[in-house]
């Protein structure tokens, strides 16, 4: 039986904070890698690519103790194009402009590893979330006063949806909690195939 030690090989409280929304303490581990994009890897590939990086980065941590590690990443695409974590106020007010009035696609990848306390991994699985948003328009006065609240800085195309951002967006297509960071329908899946459940036994309520 796989011990409910969970493990988030990631540094963002929002990961941490959907985690707890369906019941589950983790232990966090950020991974530094390369998060540098290859010359033609779609958007798709590319976020798989990185949330599998990341567990296997991660994996040291479960090598003495059995457990199970969540990785997960995400990305903002428009077309093509990976608008990444904005490094200036500049380019937070460019990723907005370019934004505005259109329809972007988030994907949100999560590979989930576990372990009985031996030197074997078992991959239990992963996904990719794919979320179509849609912003209304915005001023470039709009623009650079969100990045004065703070919330740009260090997420994927320069917004979060659960703040300010909601400000923008006209709609979405898919999954919020994706956007956020982590898909808890599909995390909360793939923790269920590894042995942890969001749910309570039903006997511990039954007596």
């Amino acid at each position: 039986m796989i011990s409910p030690r969970l493990i988030l090989a990631s540094a963002s409280p929002r990961r941490a904070q959907l985690l707890a929304q369906l019941g589950f303490e983790c232990e966090i581990y950020p991974q530094d890698i390369d998060e540098s994009r290859r010359e033609g890897e779609s958007p798709a590939s590319y976020v798989l690519r990185m949330s599998r990086e990341k567990a296997h980065s991660g994996s040291t941590q479960l090598l003495s103790r059995a457990g199970v590690l969540v990785a997960a990443d995400t990305v903002v695409s428009l077309g093509d194009e990976v608008l990444a974590k904005p490094e200036s106020p500049q380019q937070a007010e460019g990723f907005l402009m370019r934004l505005a009035n259109k329809t972007h696609e988030v994907r949100s990848a999560v590979c989930v590893l576990a372990t009985d306390g031996s030197s074997r991994l078992t991959t239990i699985g992963e996904a990719v979330s794919l979320t179509r948003v849609t912003f209304g328009d915005i001023s470039r006065d709009e623009a650079r006063r969100y990045w004065l609240t703070g919330e740009p800085r260090g997420k994927a195309g320069g917004y979060a949806i659960q703040g300010y951002a909601a400000a923008f967006i006209r709609s979405i297509e898919g999954s919020y909690s994706g956007v956020m960071g982590l898909p808890l329908f599909d995390t909360a899946a793939l923790l269920k195939k590894a042995g942890l459940d969001c749910f309570p036994p039903l006997e511990t309520h039954e007596r």
